[in-house]
């Protein structure tokens, strides 16, 4: 009897033991004391190399979670002010989900507001939701599932406006925009540069950089210039172009506010309100100013 029932406790300690390693289907995204992500910032005239950091566990409504803030010269700022993508991230490593809790301007206010960022568990032609400030939602849909160095990838037909890069979860990593890129609204520059965990830097991306120029009354790129800027009324577009291209103008927050193809090298721009904006032609990206 005595023989039976230690082999009872210990068949039940292996089916424990085995439903925790199997309830651990994923790498997590977290390091085991710290990570360290590094991302571009830009936003008009702005653009910097900006790094966060989670160090932190803090537990909230009884649900644990990561404290990410960013690094400043004065030390780690964790402060929820709706520009910094400060906030709190969890994983479930059963099912490869991960969500990212920050403030973010809604319709009539700003709230404190989480959304899942990140599933590994879809499937092609599954849906993935894209939330943007003011309640705007963008479905998206999971064109493929691949697997590099044994590490799963869930690639969404999402892209942000400017990026080659469609929106891509990563086994171990998050994803290829980063964990805040939902709540990130004044950032225009969605990549991710690197992640450290700990004291390994376990990704990298060296095509991940601010596509930004100089803000000039007369801005050139590439064989591309418009003119006057600021402007008012219109803007003219010399370039080397040999076809007509389509134009789009961003707000700061990411906003399509015009699109069209572009006639006679011009652009009508007098329904614009005054502020600064992005003009995307083609693959380039240039300042607009605009002033009445």
């Amino acid at each position: 009897m005595k023989f039976i029932t230690q082999v009872l406790v210990i068949s039940f300690l292996f089916l424990v033991s085995l439903n925790a390693l199997l309830a651990q289907n994923y790498n997590s995204i977290f390091g085991i004391e710290t990570t360290s992500w590094k991302t571009p910032f830009c936003n008009l005239d702005i653009a910097d190399v900006r790094e966060q950091i989670s160090e932190i566990e803090t537990v909230i409504n009884g649900v644990s979670y990561k404290k990410v803030g960013t690094v400043t010269s004065n030390g780690i700022s964790y402060d929820l002010n709706g520009i910094d993508a400060n906030g709190y991230a969890r994983e479930d490593l059963s099912s490869g989900q991960a969500w990212f809790m920050s403030t973010m301007e809604m319709v009539g206010a700003i709230d404190t507001i989480e959304f899942l960022v990140m599933d590994l568990s879809l499937n092609v032609g599954d849906t993935f939701l894209i939330h943007k400030p003011w309640n705007e939602v963008i479905t998206s849909i999971i064109d493929s599932v691949y697997f590099i160095s044994g590490l799963k990838y869930v690639q969404t037909n999402y892209h942000y406006w400017g990026s080659d890069e469609p929106l891509t979860f990563i086994e171990g990593i998050g994803t290829n925009y980063g964990l805040s890129y939902m709540h990130d609204s004044y950032n225009m520059c969605h990549c991710l540069i690197s992640i450290n965990k700990d004291t390994d830097e376990v990704y990298s991306n060296n095509n991940c950089f601010p596509p930004m120029v100089g803000n000039e009354d007369v801005i050139e790129d590439f064989g591309l210039s418009i003119f006057p800027n600021p402007a008012s009324m219109y803007i003219t577009i010399e370039s080397n172009f040999e076809s007509v291209q389509d134009y789009a103008i961003y707000s700061v927050l990411g906003e399509k506010v015009m699109s069209g193809g572009i006639s006679s090298n011009r652009i009508d721009i007098s329904g614009l309100p005054s502020s600064s904006y992005i003009l995307r032609i083609g693959d380039r990206s240039l300042k607009l100013f605009v002033t009445k």
